[in-house]
Formats: structure tokens, C-alpha cells, sequence
């Protein structure tokens, strides 16, 4: 049995020092998973507890078919994203008839930005919300469309448009960040 599993185990078992080295083990990680949705840190820091707390209530529902990673940090996700709708409105532009058009014009955005993690997160943060979730959701957590028409209550055409634009806009950013550097 290796060090995670055992403390899965005992965290089954409801023991707060193995919840303690889980919080120690993944508190970091899980920390940049919310902030990649939600601007502000301490924003972060409420979504990544209320997600820990998720996770120690349904630990117990773990039973290991994918890797723990991929659990909590979807857990962490679906945390923060019930954050952003409890703080603000997110708007979602239905403008799925454009998506053809943008998607042939953002396919290169992001080949070697040449930005380190600092400045790439700083051109995320400047998408409008909308923009921000999706992306996030497709690009970096993995996510196809129909995952995060669900989990967002949207269609997927709006995904991909939301999507294609939010790629446009990070091409710009980047090309003008590049240009300042």
C-alpha cells in the first residue's frame, strides 16, 4: 500500500491527522486549481476549504476507478465554481453561430507563448468570466464541451464559442505582452 492510499484509508476512517497530511499534501496544488478560477486569492482559499471539506464528507465514496488527483481536483473545481455563482453573475453570450469562424483564427494561440506561469495567468484573469470558466475548464482541466455545457448550464455551441473567443483574446494579450517584453 503506498503513503496516499494509506492515508485515503485513514481518512475513510475519519482520522484528523490523516486529514491534516492529506490537507499538507494537497492544499498547494488544490490551491492554484481555484485560483485559476477565481481572481482573487482569498476567493481561492474559501472555495479550496469548502472543498476540502467536500472531500473529507465523500472520501469515503472514493474507490479509486480514476486517480485521486483527478477526483479532488474536480472536486476543487465544481467548489469554485459554486463560488462564482454565489458572488456574481456570469454571463454567457449566446453566440454560437460565430464559433466556424473564430475556431480557424485561434488554432495557433497558445504554441510557445514564451510567458512564464505568472504572466500567463495574469492574461487568463483578464478574460471576461464567461471567457475565464470554459477555457479553463476545456483547455487546462480537460473537459469536453458537453462536460462543461452541463456543468454550466449552457449549450455546448455556446461552449465552443466561448471558447473560440476566449482563445482570440488570449492571442492578442499574449502577442502584446511578447511585444513589451
Amino acid at each position: 500500500m503506498s503513503e496516499l492510499e494509506d492515508i485515503i484509508a485513514q481518512c475513510k476512517a475519519e482520522n484528523p491527522v490523516a486529514q491534516e497530511r492529506l490537507f499538507r499534501l494537497y492544499a498547494p496544488k488544490m490551491l492554484g486549481v481555484c485560483r485559476r478560477y477565481l481572481t482573487s486569492v482569498d476567493d481561492a482559499r474559501d472555495a479550496m476549504q469548502e472543498g476540502f471539506v467536500k472531500v473529507f464528507l465523500n472520501i469515503h465514496k472514493y474507490e479509486g476507478r480514476s486517480s485521486f488527483n483527478t477526483w479532488i481536483t474536480r472536486i476543487m473545481m465544481n467548489a469554485s465554481l459554486d463560488l462564482i455563482k454565489k458572488i456574481s453573475k456570469v454571463t454567457f453570450v449566446r453566440d454560437d453561430y460565430f464559433y466556424k469562424e473564430e475556431e480557424k483564427f485561434a488554432k495557433d494561440y497558445f504554441v510557445d507563448p514564451g510567458l512564464n506561469e505568472r504572466q500567463l495567468l495574469m492574461v487568463i484573469d483578464k478574460l471576461p468570466n464567461g471567457y475565464k470558466l470554459v477555457f479553463n475548464m476545456h483547455v487546462i482541466d480537460g473537459l469536453n464541451h458537453r462536460e462543461i455545457a452541463q456543468a454550466l448550464n449552457i449549450s455546448e455551441g455556446t461552449s465552443k464559442s466561448q471558447l473560440a473567443r476566449a482563445r482570440a483574446i488570449l492571442k492578442t494579450e499574449i502577442k502584446k505582452l511578447q511585444a513589451a517584453i
